[in-house]
């Protein structure tokens, strides 16, 4: 499943951009809207606040000596189920030097997001 999910979130832009053509008179030839790198929209995905505090939340780390200096974008989601998403997110750690990309999956709805799985890549 994992490995669907780090697929999906590296080939959805892509896929979004050209969308599928499966011969001449074919109904299938589409845009998946729904996958762009801007969806979902920032309404129904976790706010970067949200991203930072499950992220420290997940890994057991001190974000009142920590998350001070640190900081966790959402870079793009796509929905992977009812009500869960996998997202990639960037993370500058106050006590690591340079940024880091870290894949995600959260559960949740709007407002409710909660970090289930993160892998640092």
């Amino acid at each position: 499943m994992t490995i669907g999910i780090l697929i999906g979130i590296y080939a959805a832009p892509l896929v979004g951009r050209q969308g599928f053509d499966l011969g001449e008179g074919s109904k299938a030839a589409f845009p998946l809207n729904g996958l762009m790198e801007s969806a979902p929209d920032a309404a129904i995905r976790p706010s970067d606040e949200t991203a930072k505090g499950e992220l420290f939340r997940l890994s057991n780390w001190d974000i009142s000596m920590h998350g001070t200096g640190s900081t966790v974008t959402v870079k793009r989601c796509i929905s992977i189920g009812r009500d869960s998403i996998a997202c990639e997110l960037l993370a500058h750690l106050g006590w690591v030097d340079g940024e880091k990309l870290v894949e995600a999956v959260f559960e949740g709805k709007p407002g409710t997001w909660r970090m289930v799985a993160a892998r640092a890549r």
